[in-house]
């Protein structure tokens, strides 16, 4: 059984006197080019996410996570806690598609802007 490799048909291309080589560059540049469909046609969309389901959980749990960074995938909560960066973490490793990050303040605390 043989096995034919680039490497073996370039090295018989190499080979080839100059009018054989002519012939066949002419041959390859008359097949049809191979074009590619459009990226929108390979792969079908991903949607965004709404949002809505993480608002609710945000609205209804609020109060258990006021100082803490929680992450999100729809109303499931995925990771919290008080080191954004553990979170972060959390959240890439769960491979949920564009969770929601976000810290959650006192909405008793007034804070200064300057």
């Amino acid at each position: 059984m043989s096995t034919v490799t680039i490497e073996t048909i370039l090295t018989q291309i190499a080979q080839l006197p100059p009018d054989e080589r002519r012939k066949l560059r002419q041959m390859l540049e008359q097949e049809e080019p191979r074009t590619k469909p459009p990226l929108d046609k390979r792969v079908p969309p991903i949607p965004m996410p709404d949002g809505k389901l993480e608002m609710a959980w945000l609205r209804d749990h609020r109060r258990e996570y006021i100082g803490q960074w929680v992450a999100l995938d729809g109303n499931r909560l995925i990771a919290h806690g008080t080191d954004h960066q553990q979170v972060f973490a959390a959240a890439e490793a769960d491979g949920a598609y564009l969770p929601l990050i976000t810290f959650i303040e006192d909405p008793d605390k007034h804070y200064l802007s300057l």
